[in-house]
């Protein structure tokens, strides 16, 4: 008797525990889509974790790695990243990477998650926001200039989003698609379809600094 409910146990968990799995990704989210079609499609499949670097065409990638700079931690660093900074300003491929509008096309309709801030593009009333940018760390668009295009994305949040901080990172669920929007805070080459948003505590991708 005790084995047989104890099989019985067992597979109700196995039905329940998704269910319970879902909503708890649910509660969690700051944001999820009104359309529970797509919600459903996106939570059902093993999302691709892309990174900021795979947005970029590969020779632009190429360009940008050259004189990305870290932190300097001695004098000597300090001088070296001084020297760079005057190289690329005489770059042109540099300078053309800079504001590129390339995009990778391999991107397009890829189904994945990625992590970034968030640049509000409105702002209601009621504290919400149906229109924002994800870019690749804190402060661009507002307090740094922008990134080039081909390292912003837009989404259109029909439902809108609340309590968010821009000093928080987010992580992105849903769609890729290419397209330029335009808006005097910068301008995106990609266009997420947002199924799910979550805030973002893992390590960074820092291939892109200001």
């Amino acid at each position: 008797m005790c084995i047989f409910i104890g099989i019985q146990l067992g597979k109700t968990a196995r039905l329940i525990f998704p269910v319970i799995q879902d909503y708890l990704a649910s509660i969690e989210a700051v944001y999820t889509t009104s359309d529970l079609t797509f919600y459903s499609e996106i939570s059902s499949i093993d999302l691709y974790k892309l990174t900021w670097e795979e947005l970029l065409p590969f020779k632009e990638r190429e360009v940008l790695s050259e004189y990305q700079q870290r932190q300097p931690e001695n004098v000597d660093e300090f001088t070296s990243q001084l020297l760079k900074s005057l190289e690329a300003a005489y770059d042109e491929d540099y300078k053309a990477a800079a504001v590129s509008t390339n995009t990778n096309p391999d991107i397009d309709g890829a189904n994945v998650r990625i992590s970034g801030f968030i640049v509000p593009l409105d702002f209601h009333e009621d504290g919400t926001i149906n229109n924002m940018f994800l870019v690749p760390y804190f402060g661009a668009c507002i307090h740094f200039p922008p990134p080039p295009p081909n390292q912003i994305l837009y989404a259109q949040l029909e439902s809108g989003l609340v309590n968010f901080s821009l000093e928080q990172a987010y992580e992105l669920k849903g769609r890729m698609s290419l397209g330029l929007f335009e808006d005097p805070a910068g301008t995106a080459a990609y266009i997420i379809k947002v199924a799910e948003i979550n805030e973002y505590f893992d390590e960074p991708d820092d291939f892109r600094q200001h």
